[in-house]
C-alpha cells in the first residue's frame, strides 16, 4: 500500500511537471507570435504577469499571452497597449460570458473605428457590459456583431453611445442581437447613400 501510494504521488508530481513545461511551452509560442508584429515579449510578459494579479486569477498569464497576437495585429503592438486591451477584455469576457480574444477583437475593432487609443479600452468594455445589463443581449453577441457597424458609425459621426442604446432597444423588444446589427448597419449606409442625401439636401441637412 505504500508503495503504491509513492508511485500515484510520482505519476501526480510528473504529470504536474509536465503541464508546467507546457503552460511554459505555450507562453514561449505565444510570445514569438507577438514579437513578429514587432512586441516586445519580454516587457509584455512582465506587464501580463501584473494583469494577472489585478485580475485575482480570473485569467492566467498564458491566457492572455495567448490573446495577445490578435490585439497586435489590430495595430497596439506595445506591451503596454496590448496589456490595457487585455486585461479590458478579460474583464469583459468574465463580466459577458464570453473569452478573451472575443471581446479583445471588438474592443480593437472599435477603437480603430473611433480613432482612440488603447487607454480608452476599459471604458468601452464597460460600455459593452452597459449594453447587455440594458438589452436581451450578452457581450459575446454584442462583439461577434459590433464589428459590422462600428466602422460605419465612426464615418458618419455616430457615438458609440447611440450604437449600444439602438441595440439594447431592439435587443430588449425581442429583435434577435444578430439581425439587429445587420439592420443598423444597413440603415446606417443607407444615410449615407447619394439618394438619402439629395433628401437631407433638401431639408438643409448635410451629414
Amino acid at each position: 500500500k505504500s508503495t503504491v501510494g509513492m508511485m500515484a504521488g510520482f505519476t501526480a508530481g510528473i504529470a504536474g511537471i509536465g503541464a508546467a513545461f507546457n503552460t511554459l511551452s505555450g507562453i514561449e509560442f505565444a510570445a514569438a507570435k507577438f514579437e513578429t508584429l514587432g512586441g516586445n515579449s519580454d516587457v509584455l510578459i512582465d506587464k501580463l504577469k501584473l494583469v494577472a494579479i489585478e485580475l485575482n486569477g480570473s485569467a492566467s498569464t498564458a491566457e492572455l499571452t495567448g490573446a495577445a497576437y490578435d490585439v497586435a495585429s489590430a495595430g497596439f503592438s506595445s506591451a503596454a497597449d496590448a496589456a490595457l486591451v487585455l486585461k479590458a477584455a478579460s474583464q469583459g469576457a468574465t463580466g459577458g460570458f464570453s473569452d478573451i480574444n472575443t471581446v479583445g477583437n471588438a474592443a480593437t475593432s472599435v477603437l480603430n473605428a473611433y480613432g482612440k487609443s488603447a487607454e480608452e479600452a476599459g471604458f468601452l468594455v464597460d460600455q459593452f457590459i452597459q449594453t447587455q445589463n440594458d438589452g436581451k443581449i450578452i457581450v459575446a453577441q454584442y462583439a461577434a456583431g459590433i464589428g459590422k457597424v462600428a466602422s460605419v458609425a465612426a464615418s458618419l459621426k455616430v457615438p458609440l453611445k447611440e450604437i449600444n442604446a439602438a441595440m439594447a432597444l431592439a435587443t430588449a423588444t425581442g429583435v434577435n442581437a444578430e439581425i439587429a446589427f445587420t439592420g443598423l448597419k444597413a440603415s446606417l449606409a443607407r444615410l449615407s447613400g447619394p439618394r438619402a442625401q439629395k433628401h437631407f439636401e433638401r431639408l438643409g441637412l448635410d451629414i
